[in-house]
């Protein structure tokens, strides 16, 4: 018995022992581990000032949000001034003993441990919210032993360097929503349209619910799951004492409500040149992460009518130019072995929003051909494959990826077109979610183009389009007593065009559109592009002339065909007017003017020379290079069409110039204002002059080449413009409201073609935006200033009308009016005429 006794101490003591160096070992082995991860780790103390990227908004001149500049949307905000149910909806959902431990909650981890040990658990987790602000802020999100030893380390640390409250602040404000939004503000808003401390106890419940699988479980990507996770942290809530059953029973049943989605942002080409703007002056890391509030002067308003005006307007031309033909070809088969899948696409996106109606955009059917406006179509959910999860087949890759949009009015995809009729006159297009029916009516401008050529009007549907083609179609409502929807053909243009819109009071840019479609081509030419203006720039050619007192509305000019040897480039050249042949002999300078008569610019060009012209014109605020010659008198220099607007706009502001503005105010995330700009015209040319030109110039639009103009039924002047060869095509002209102009044009400086003129091509945007920007406004007049005298003439003879002829009235700086009086119709003289030289002093 004794040596059983023996026996059994000896083995305690060496089972005592190794418990012993078990211990040991194991301090060692911590301590080790400690002072091998505690190396190179990131220092807590930072994170007392730290903040993290925030979002850049830019707001217009309304008011509204316009854009935004982030590399993650997060707009900082003090959670401690949120309502509390908003906090403790997060402490309830992810850490209820938050304000009780000091970072690491031990009997979490060993239940966490116990559970990842057991065959065929679900592995888990035990984070707190500080180990999840460390890891989100100071660590990664690799799943290894060693990231989750550095985080053991660090949260200790943070604990002790921050107080409860800060690493509640950095918590909600880091995490991730789901749909690119950071932090709890730009979730309210993005999920409910509300700030933080808007937000009710539901919705608090769903935003806490959303962090813990931003991917599959917000309430836009699955509404459900979003609604089951939802009552978890509603009842949390209760069970933990944060709120009572009683206030969180109405919102256990009650339907999840988003709010409504925001109106698509207008104004690309306008945001991009204020967001190139902001990074030349503070860099891309401030513009993109440091949280600005910016002001531009953008009237969202304007700006979505200055857009329909440029779309129509370039597809107007582009019709005119031509059909380039489908977008490419499906073979039946396979569309046929396709469209059970894109009928599933469709109802994938159904589910998502219950409450609108779908078609599919089929353009990626081609392989040469991707969707034009990607960021329009619903994506998948982005959440990753799971683990055991088959990848898809190359088929539902194809399927997912084609674009889906809402079923609208106006709406314009591609579809397939599957049938034919000729005898009817009518072509079907599938759309998968609905199928669509184009008339040939509407078709009959589709003459094939092909390497450049336009052929006949097509005579037939058949001619048009054939089964098996991709073609884009504009979608329109229901055919009567059909589920057919009638759609019309529809391409995007391969031209391209812009629009500027000023306020001439404070010189706010208030719209501008540098293209077609900012996706496709981010090229602004309104402020990159240099064209040559053409006729648009002879305003200034005439209120130079005007300015020198020699020269006055009734000087007369003699419109003739003439060869002359430019002195400044010695070559010979004939000016020609458009019309082929079309020369009127004497003319006035105000009817030369209305009727854009070329001649009669390259001799006031002779007589004033060029450098008097190019002075004139910098003063209203062409800066641009323009050439030393006579070609100058056409137009011929380049400009971008901002500068021209705003020289038009020195021009109806009576001679008051200021630079054009975009950029308002910039404020960094404290609020602190960095820059601010407010106009501040100055004189740059005579009151008189400006409003002389002002004057010729509602004569281009009362009966000249811009006459349709008179649509607005309002005082307006202005004029067109046409590069030589058509590659060029203008309008700029104003109101007492607004000054625009309008350019059409191939990047490539291809030709427009024949007949695209400016008034033909260029002035139905510049109208149609008018029109829709002056909807509401009182009509006002221009009104002349001092020095400026009105006398009736005798618009034969340019000499005062008398009591024997009717006259007309006629503006005239003063000094400069005729004094003699006519001596009536009987004495009227075409000799008289002055054919090549200016009547001084009248």
């Amino acid at each position: 018995m004794s040596g059983l006794r023996a026996r059994l101490w000896k083995w305690l003591k060496r089972l005592g022992l190794l418990a012993v160096a078990g211990v040991v070992l194991a301090v060692v082995v911590s301590v080790g581990a400690f002072l091998v991860f505690s190396r190179d780790l990131p220092s807590v103390e930072e994170l007392k000032t730290w903040r993290p990227p925030q979002v850049t908004k830019v707001t217009c001149r309304d008011g509204s949000t316009c854009a935004e500049f982030y590399v993650q949307r997060r707009t900082w905000v003090d959670v401690a001034k949120a309502p509390k149910h908003v906090r403790d909806a997060f402490l309830a959902a992810e850490d209820a003993d938050f304000y009780q431990h000091e970072g690491l909650d031990y009997v979490g981890i060993a239940r966490s441990a116990l559970k990842n040990l057991k065959p065929g658990g679900m592995k888990s987790g035990a984070s707190t919210i500080s180990q999840q602000a460390c890891r989100l802020l100071l660590l990664s999100q690799e799943r290894t032993l060693s990231r989750k030893i550095r985080e053991w380390i660090l949260t200790p640390r943070m604990e002790a360097a921050l107080t409860k409250d800060e690493i509640l602040n950095l918590y909600v404000n880091t995490i991730y929503f789901g749909h690119g939004r950071y932090g709890v503000e730009e979730a309210a808003l993005f999920y409910f349209g509300k700030h933080t401390h808007e937000l009710s106890i539901g919705e608090a419940a769903v935003l806490a619910g959303t962090v813990q699988l931003p991917h599959r479980i917000n309430p836009v990507t699955n509404i459900v799951k979003a609604k089951k996770r939802q009552r978890y942290v509603l009842g949390q809530l209760s069970g933990h004492g944060f709120l009572t059953a009683e206030q969180v029973a109405p919102f256990l049943e009650a339907p999840i409500v988003l709010g409504p989605r925001p109106p698509s942002p207008v104004g690309a080409y306008y945001a991009e040149d204020v967001r190139k703007l902001l990074v030349a002056r503070y860099g891309e890391t401030a513009v993109l992460e440091g949280g600005m509030r910016v002001q531009i002067a953008m009237e969202p308003r304007l700006q979505a009518f200055a857009e329909v005006a440029v779309r129509e307007g370039l597809e107007a031309v582009d019709k005119r130019q031509g059909y380039r033909g489908p977008l490419g070809t499906v073979a039946a088969e396979r569309f046929q072995a396709l469209r059970p899948l894109l009928v599933q696409r469709l109802a994938e996106a159904g589910k998502r929003r219950p409450d609108e109606r779908f078609v599919a955009d089929l353009s990626v059917l081609k392989d040469q051909v991707a969707p034009e406006n990607p960021e329009e179509a619903l994506s998948e959910s982005d959440e990753p494959v799971e683990e055991g999860e088959a990848p898809d087949t190359a088929e539902k890759q194809l399927a997912h990826a084609i674009g889906v949009r809402t079923l609208a009015e106006g709406v314009e995809t591609v579809g397939l077109v599957t049938a034919i009729d000729d005898a009817k006159g009518t072509a079907t297009v599938d759309l998968i979610g609905v199928t669509a029916q184009v008339d040939f009516a509407s078709s009959k401008w589709a003459r094939r183009r092909t390497n450049g050529k336009v052929g006949a009007h097509p005579a037939k549907m058949s001619e048009v389009m054939a089964a098996g083609e991709l073609v884009r179609v504009r979608l329109g409502r229901a055919l009567p007593a059909s589920q057919v929807l009638a759609a019309t053909l529809a391409q995007v243009p391969a031209v391209q065009g812009a629009l500027v819109a000023i306020d001439p009071v404070d010189r706010a840019v208030v719209a501008m559109v540098g293209g077609y479609d900012f996706a496709a081509s981010p090229f602004n030419r309104v402020t990159q592009a240099r064209r040559q203006p053409g006729s648009s720039f002879k305003p200034f050619l005439y209120a130079a002339a005007l300015d020198t007192g020699k020269f006055t509305p009734v000087s007369v000019m003699n419109d003739a065909p003439e060869a002359i040897r430019d002195p400044y480039t010695g070559k010979l050249w004939k000016p020609q007017n458009y019309e082929k042949g079309g020369f009127e002999g004497p003319i006035s300078l105000r009817s030369a003017l209305t009727h854009s008569k070329n001649t009669v610019s390259v001799r006031l060009i002779e007589a004033l020379g060029p450098d008097a012209v190019i002075a004139f014109a910098g003063k209203a605020g062409i800066h641009s290079a323009l050439p030393q010659n006579l070609t100058l008198a056409l137009g011929t220099g380049e400009v971008q069409p901002l500068e021209i607007a705003n020289a038009y706009v020195t021009l109806q502001a009576q001679g008051h110039f200021a630079e054009p503005i975009t950029l308002v105010r910039v404020a960094d995330a404290k609020g602190t204002v960095l820059e601010e700009h407010h106009a501040a015209p100055e004189p740059a040319l005579s009151p008189a002059t400006a409003f002389l030109a002002t004057s010729l110039m509602r004569s281009v639009v009362e009966e000249g080449t811009a006459a349709a103009v008179k649509e607005l039924n309002r005082p307006a002047a202005g004029k067109t413009g046409t590069a030589q060869e058509y590659r060029d095509a203008w309008f700029s002209g104003f109101t007492r409201d607004f000054v625009a102009t309008a350019w059409v044009g191939f990047d490539d400086h291809e030709p427009l073609g024949s007949g695209e003129t400016g008034g033909r091509a260029a002035l139905p945007i510049w109208l149609s935006f008018m029109k829709a920007a002056h909807q509401g406004l009182p009509v006002r007049d221009f009104e002349p200033p001092e020095g400026v005298m009105q006398v009736k003439i005798d618009p034969l003879t340019g000499l005062l009308a008398g009591q024997q002829v009717p006259g007309r009235a006629e503006y005239f700086l003063a000094g400069t009016q005729p004094t003699e009086e006519t001596h009536g119709p009987a004495g009227v003289d075409p000799n008289d005429f002055l054919l090549h030289d200016q009547r001084g002093g009248r």
